[in-house]
């Protein structure tokens, strides 16, 4: 169905409500019923069209638009019929649609935008034209419409527009919807005249001022988990101020003009075309999902919107990924072709700016030439690169490759032209083409570039080539990552983990000097470059653990690229470890010498283990903001550093761990004094051995004074409250945690209800060191902290714990269910949507430690988790005896460490299928509330 025969479909059916013979004015209660039946037919039968994807996303929204438009008309003619005929007569009104009512893109949440509009530059109206309008807006209150709207002259509309540059974008394609023609005539025939003429320059870069700082506030990419489809990378907005950019150069309102004006190709305004209109259907489905107006594409919304708009794969995750794939891909080529015509805009200005420059005579001339270079088959002009000729690559195929280099080097950008030229030259890019010696070599000295190789891996890869290159980098491009701690696309991450490891090389960058002083060590930059490139190259092929595919593609890269010896043992290192410090330093309890022993054996040298830091580093920084807090980044610093005093001695590292305790003892008892002699006796007779690795006698004896607090109080208070636990909290500001210390006699289900206090306080656990003493007594340490990743520095916050603490440990009877559930409010978690789906892991080891059952664990993350993971362990009579807890965005990735009643590991096949089972049932429980 063509525009003209919607329209001609749209006035014919609208008749049946609206005859044409019908006396005006039909009264409102009439007026209001007819319209009310009309808009919830024509809405219906839009979202049909829509949900069958029989017609475009624009095609959608301009018949919403259309359907508006109808009911404004018929809605003025009733609210002016209604007005005494002297008044009708004066009435001088041009009833005016803006923003993207103006320009016919309705999606089913969109504001009504309007202007009434008085000719002249007197915005004083009648009493009578102001109850006009009240009564007529009325009407799209009542019909459940959002209203944006003035009144105002034109010469107010003009003031404004010059005033504030968001309202010069609305007016810009104001549309005259119904009313009187003279004051919208005369606005647009003084619009151009008093605010584009000779301001173009001005508002161009208003323009690129506003883009630069809307991008930035988004991630400053297309690729985020939870893109805004209006706002963000590559989205409306981004086509929207094409529109406009084009409006202040060659005054049309339809960008397709650009092709004809030589700003844009045929195809790559094709490409943009398809992206708008496909974000245009998401948004449209988005509004229909959620019932309003909703921009954000979260998590939760991803899976219905995947399903209505049509995708069939069987698993919800799978049509998630399609959908996302395809929104990446119109977002980038939104975002791509846009800054091209942008950059087509700024290259005009500069010579526009050379041409004038060339009357100031010889200085200017030898300025420009100073500004040129010719070099390779390139010409530099204006911090570009433009090809001397179309057939540069042709000529020399091995110039592609080469390109990259120049531009690294002289810190150049692609021109419009030359990115054109480039992705036309594809076809050159074949099999011998990546054999190439020559191109290897030049690809080795990219990589080789400390500190700058991102920028030009970047500019391959926005242009295609780099993809077509490396093809097992090439299948990462747009692929989603459903571990939900990556924010980004696996493409992005990967390149945002080289921007990271460039960061290191600037000696500005302040906070990091320990891995500043690595790099600039650093021997094998080619390697480590090339390591993060292919890390996780695995991930396209979609397989439960990406590392091992990782590392055999890692394996034919370099083949291909003839990487040999050490170099290839290093390459195939990284990439099949790069998790392993992480983990390590994250899961496994650092205390333990056996833990360090194992780590440093699989790590062999000092250059593999300050490598490996480099790429934990670069890895965990670029995939979250959060990935790498204080906290993270400690562990991470003591596994290293513990790693290396046990590769440069073995025997004294283990001396020094296992110190005499004699000595130790000593220092505690000259730290306390005589009066805690029997109190330091009891501690290093009951504590267990492994508590005494690596602590310092400063912090024993603060322990020792907490048991002192314990026992005082267990005399002083009456029987039930002398049994309260005591706590102390140490805060870690700059590492953004808390160190919570609980002494008390060891009860049943002592970690739910301390977990659970914690969680009703949405106080997220870190990690935790659990000791029991022979004496049942214990001494747990909880490192914490708030929703903001930060130290629990809130009194209130300690105060409310404690006493929920102390109202837990009042009897045997404790539930913190329903605490936890109200902060939960509605949405269990970001993902309850697909919780099903998503790749969780409950595994009982036997193999890690000699004494315990470690329980490893991946699961959707939730307020609570612990709580119900600890009550359930607890419930069946086993203790938890260590904990890592480690926490990104949407997951939780945690080694409990559990023994049997007797302190042993679980052996029994029944004790472990049952201890599985349970925690099956508590990480799902608040998944399916119904069920529980």
């Amino acid at each position: 169905m063509t525009e003209r025969e919607y329209l001609r479909h749209l006035n014919k059916s609208a008749q049946k409500f609206f005859p044409p013979e019908d006396k005006l004015p039909r009264g409102r209660a009439e007026t209001l019923r007819q319209a009310k039946r009309f808009l919830k037919i024509k809405e219906q039968r839009i979202k049909q069209r829509h949900r069958t994807g029989s017609f475009s996303g624009k095609e959608i929204c301009r018949m919403r638009s259309d359907v508006i438009d109808h009911l404004a008309r018929v809605l003025w003619e009733e609210s002016v019929a209604a007005l005494a005929p002297e008044v009708r007569a004066k009435l001088n009104v041009s009833v005016v649609a803006h923003g993207g009512y103006g320009r016919r893109v309705m999606s089913p949440g969109s504001d009504v935008d309007l202007t009434f509009m008085f000719p002249g530059n007197s915005g004083r109206v009648s009493n009578e034209v102001a109850q006009l309008i009240r009564d007529y807006l009325l009407y799209f209150y009542d019909l459940k419409f959002k209203v944006g709207h003035g009144a105002r002259s034109v010469g107010e509309c003009i003031a404004l527009a010059n005033d504030n540059i968001e309202t010069k974008t609305a007016l810009m394609e104001a549309r005259l919807i119904t009313g009187q023609t003279t004051a919208f005539e005369e606005f647009r025939s003084r619009f151009d005249k008093e605010c584009m003429d000779g301001r173009e320059e001005e508002f161009l870069k208003l323009r690129q001022l506003d883009l630069s700082v809307r991008h930035t506030k988004q991630g400053d990419t297309p690729f985020v988990q939870e893109p805004h489809v209006k706002n963000g990378c590559g989205g409306l907005r981004d086509y929207q101020n094409l529109i406009w950019m084009t409006y202040a150069r060659h005054r049309t309102l339809n960008p397709k003009d650009l092709v004809g004006l030589g700003l844009i190709s045929k195809a790559g305004w094709k490409e943009v075309a398809q992206a708008y209109d496909f974000i245009l259907r998401v948004r449209s489905e988005m509004h229909y999902t959620e019932k309003r107006a909703e921009d954000l594409l979260t998590l939760r919304l991803q899976g219905p919107v995947a399903t209505n708009l049509g995708y069939r794969h069987k698993k919800l995750l799978r049509r998630i990924e399609a959908l996302m794939h395809d929104y990446y891909t119109a977002t980038r080529d939104l975002l791509q072709r846009s800054s091209e015509v942008m950059d087509r805009f700024h290259l005009q200005q500069l010579e526009t700016g050379s041409q004038k420059s060339r009357l100031m005579g010889f200085l200017a001339r030898s300025r420009k030439e100073k500004q040129q270079e010719r070099f390779d088959g390139f010409i530099r002009k204006h911090e570009r690169v433009y090809a001397e000729d179309a057939g540069v690559f042709k000529d020399d195929p091995e110039r592609l490759m080469r390109l990259f280099l120049h531009t690294q080097k002289r810190h150049l950008r692609l021109s419009p032209d030359l990115f054109q030229l480039i992705q036309e030259s594809f076809r050159l890019v074949d099999t011998s083409f990546r054999y190439n010696k020559a191109n290897r070599e030049t690809f080795e000295a990219i990589l080789s570039n400390k500190g700058d190789a991102a920028r030009a891996l970047r500019q391959m890869h926005r242009v295609g080539f780099l993809g077509r290159y490396m093809p097992e980098f090439g299948a990462l491009t747009n692929l989603v990552q459903h571990e939900f701690f990556h924010l980004y696309t696996a493409d992005e991450h990967t390149l945002r983990t080289l921007d990271k490891l460039d960061e290191l090389g600037d000696p500005t960058f302040k906070g990091a000097e320990l891995f500043q002083q690595l790099f600039h060590d650093l021997q094998q930059p080619y390697v480590l470059y090339l390591a993060l490139l292919l890390h996780d190259a695995g991930r396209a092929a979609n397989k439960k653990t990406h590392s091992d595919e990782s590392t055999m593609l890692a394996a034919a890269v370099s083949r291909r690229l003839q990487i040999k010896g050490e170099r290839r043992r290093l390459l195939l290192f990284l990439v099949d470890n790069h998790l392993l410090m992480y983990r390590t330093a994250t899961t496994k309890s650092l205390e333990d010498p056996q833990v360090i022993e194992e780590f440093a054996a699989i790590v062999r040298t000092k250059e593999y283990l300050d490598t490996l830091l480099l790429m934990t580093y670069a890895d965990s920084k670029g995939t979250s903001d959060k990935s790498w807090s204080g906290y993270k980044e400690a562990s991470i610093r003591q596994l290293y550093h513990s790693t290396l005093r046990f590769m440069n001695a073995p025997a004294d590292f283990m001396r020094n761990v296992q110190v005499p305790l004699d000595d130790l003892k000593a220092e505690v008892k000259r730290r306390l004094g005589a009066a805690f002699e029997a109190e330091v006796e009891a501690h290093f007779l009951h504590m267990p051995p492994s508590y005494f690795n690596f602590r310092e006698a400063e912090a024993i004896a603060a322990h020792i004074r907490q048991f002192r607090q314990f026992f005082e109080q267990l005399i002083r208070e009456e029987a039930a409250a002398g049994l309260l636990p005591v706590m102390t909290w140490e805060d870690h500001p700059d590492q953004g945690y808390s160190e919570l210390t609980v002494v008390c006699w060891d009860r049943h289900l002592l970690l739910a209800r301390i977990s659970g206090a914690l969680a009703a306080e949405s106080i997220n656990i870190l990690s935790a060191d659990l000791y029991q003493r022979a004496d049942h007594l214990v001494l747990d340490t909880f490192r914490v902290c708030n929703t903001n990743f930060a130290a629990v520095t809130s009194k209130s916050a300690r105060h409310r714990v404690e006493e929920s603490v102390r109202t837990a440990f009042g009897g045997s009877q404790f539930d913190f269910s329903t605490a936890i559930a109200q902060k939960l409010g509605k949405s269990i978690t970001m993902l309850d949507e697909i919780g099903d789906e998503i790749p969780q892991r409950i595994y009982l080891n036997n193999n890690l430690s000699p004494d315990q059952t470690v329980l490893e664990l991946q699961l959707v993350d939730r307020l609570g988790l612990l709580y119900d993971i600890f009550m359930a362990i607890g419930k069946l009579g086993f203790s938890v005896t260590h904990a890592r807890i480690s926490t990104e965005k949407g997951v939780a990735i945690d080694a409990i460490y559990v023994q049997d009643e007797n302190g042993r590991k679980l052996t029994d096949r029944a004790h472990l299928d049952a201890l599985a089972g349970a925690v099956h049932a508590a990480v799902h429980v608040r998944l399916h509330p119904a069920a529980a």
